[in-house]
């Protein structure tokens, strides 16, 4: 069984092959039934109000990863994103966009470069394990940062949450220029072994609903939940078997299972 990336980068990322798909951008419209592989494009009054804390990673200018705002100068994202990259690379061709939906749009986004970064220790590239990452931005947003859930019993199962990026609306496809969104159920981890076997663990957070899910190009980003207006991170876009296989949830990081502003 091979993983899924779920980002685009012209490297070998995690130890399987990632297609090249930096800088190619569908239309907005191209695809509007299989939004980020099921789901809805997200509105300018849902992006103000509920997903602004969503970030671009870009490389040389076009999006490879997401990320999240969690403090004013500090984005979360998956350590698979950086991993192989050198450092000189990540602080001189590495950005990180804040304040747009719209990747091709420059309106209310701030872009800032990397000031420093640190991938978890025990980040296993093999087994996808400990994929979590926090970015230092050289300069301070404005934007409210999301809450972070530090509590291990949320999300329970079955608790419905959200996951949002800019990545492909099918399997092997390239990122959008819009932001999308859809919802997802959470699954036990002990069903998600079923599917993928010792690779969870308990820093795994796994959630499927049938014909959606995140896809290439939104690793990295976001899965919250929703309390009233506020959007709270509950995990980190990590990998899975294809895009909206079926039997097969996304896998994402824990962040409860991590301390993700000491690393």
């Amino acid at each position: 069984m091979s993983k899924r990336p779920i980002f685009f980068a012209s490297l070998l990322l995690t130890g399987w092959p990632i297609m090249f798909g930096c800088g190619l951008q569908n239309d907005a419209t191209q695809g509007s039934k299989l939004d980020i592989v099921g789901g809805n494009t997200v509105t300018a009054s849902q992006y103000t109000t509920l997903f602004k804390s969503i970030a671009s990673l870009r490389y040389g200018g076009s999006h490879f990863c997401g990320g999240t705002l969690i403090a004013s100068n500090k984005i979360l994202t998956a350590a698979h994103c950086l991993a192989d990259f050198s450092s000189s690379t990540i602080k001189n061709s590495v950005t990180v966009t804040l304040g747009s939906s719209s990747l091709s749009s420059s309106t209310g986004a701030t872009t800032y470069k990397v000031s420093s970064y640190k991938i978890d220790p025990r980040y296993n590239a093999n087994t996808s394990q400990f994929d979590m990452a926090v970015i230092t931005i050289n300069g301070t947003s404005t934007i409210t940062p999301a809450k972070v859930n530090v509590d291990t019993a949320l999300p329970a199962v079955g608790a419905k949450t959200y996951v949002a990026g800019w990545g492909s609306t099918r399997e092997g496809g390239n990122v959008n220029s819009a932001l999308k969104y859809t919802s997802v159920a959470v699954v036990a981890n002990k069903e998600c072994t079923i599917a993928y076997g010792s690779d969870i663990y308990a820093g795994s957070l796994c959630a499927y609903t049938k014909a959606t899910d995140s896809c290439q190009g939104d690793s990295g980003g976001p899965l919250y939940s929703l309390s009233a207006t506020t959007m709270t991170v509950v995990g980190v876009v990590s990998w899975g078997y294809g895009c909206a296989q079926a039997g097969y949830p996304g896998v994402y990081t824990r962040v409860s299972e991590f301390t993700p502003l000491t690393f």
